[in-house]
């Protein structure tokens, strides 16, 4: 697998940066089956779509610590935000997700530039990509990894990843950190057979009850960009981002993919 590695220097002076917003162990939990024994809890169609957490109480920061803060404010109240749940890790069945974040509207003349990367159990940057700064406001995505050809997660391996805001070129210690704990999983067979049967809302309200989060905010994302107009799909946005503590965000447009530099 091919890919720009950070150098040990940069993960040097980002380390104190990454200890501030983020209060996880760095230990990785003990190995799981492939296949994710989880509860396929019933959906009753119509009702609404809330998140319920399976798995440990790894806490994260979802917005980024003081530090350099100055470098990327929110015009309003929302500043730089990643939606997910606090607790982590936070659970996929893709072995390419995608990942949602909230940003505020940015200059090259306050925000360099963003990177992302991410580290497998042993610490090693497998992955890293920069992408452009965006002139709007919104929730914007990306895809893990960039290269659909590319494989990167394992399964029941735990990764961490970080989105960073690089504030000042000659001290990145002032960069803006965001991430979280990711983990590609197989649903047991009961849920696996209820998802082949059911509509793309179903899947979404499927996904979202059993701890599937990425998953379920991923098809949510597709359905409302198809029907922005769409009252009911309104409405189990709220209620999936409502259970996760995220209310705030529900108003922000999706605004697609952010651009790789």
């Amino acid at each position: 697998m091919k890919c720009r590695i950070v150098t040990k220097s940069l993960i040097g002076v980002l380390f104190p940066t990454l200890l501030f917003w983020m209060n996880v162990t760095t230990a990785q939990s003990q190995s799981m089956p492939v296949e994710q024994n989880i509860d396929s809890t019933k959906i009753v169609p119509g009702s609404p779509i809330k998140y319920q957490h399976f798995g440990n109480v790894k806490r994260m920061r979802r917005i980024p610590g003081q530090a350099g803060s100055t470098c990327l404010r929110g015009r309003g109240k929302n500043h730089l935000t990643v939606l997910v749940p606090e607790n982590n890790p936070v659970l996929t069945t893709v072995g390419q997700p995608k990942l949602f974040f909230y940003l505020p509207k940015t200059t090259k003349t306050s925000v360099l530039g963003f990177e992302f990367f991410v580290e497998d159990a042993a610490q090693k940057v497998i992955y890293q990509k920069k992408y452009k700064v965006n002139q709007k406001s919104g929730i914007f995505s990306l895809d893990l990894p960039a290269d659909k050809n590319q494989r990167l997660l394992e399964v029941s391996q735990e990764y961490n990843w970080y989105l960073t805001v690089i504030c000042n070129r000659a001290d990145r210690s002032l960069d803006l950190v965001v991430g979280g704990i990711i983990k590609q999983i197989v649903p047991d067979k009961k849920l696996t057979d209820k998802l082949k049967k059911a509509s793309p809302r179903e899947r979404a309200a499927l996904y979202a009850a059993n701890g599937i989060w990425y998953d379920s905010l991923t098809i949510l994302a597709q359905l409302r960009r198809q029907r922005p107009n769409d009252a009911a799909l309104q409405t189990d946005w709220q209620s999936l981002l409502d259970s996760v503590k995220l209310g705030n965000i529900v108003p922000e447009p999706l605004l697609g993919e952010l651009e790789i530099e």
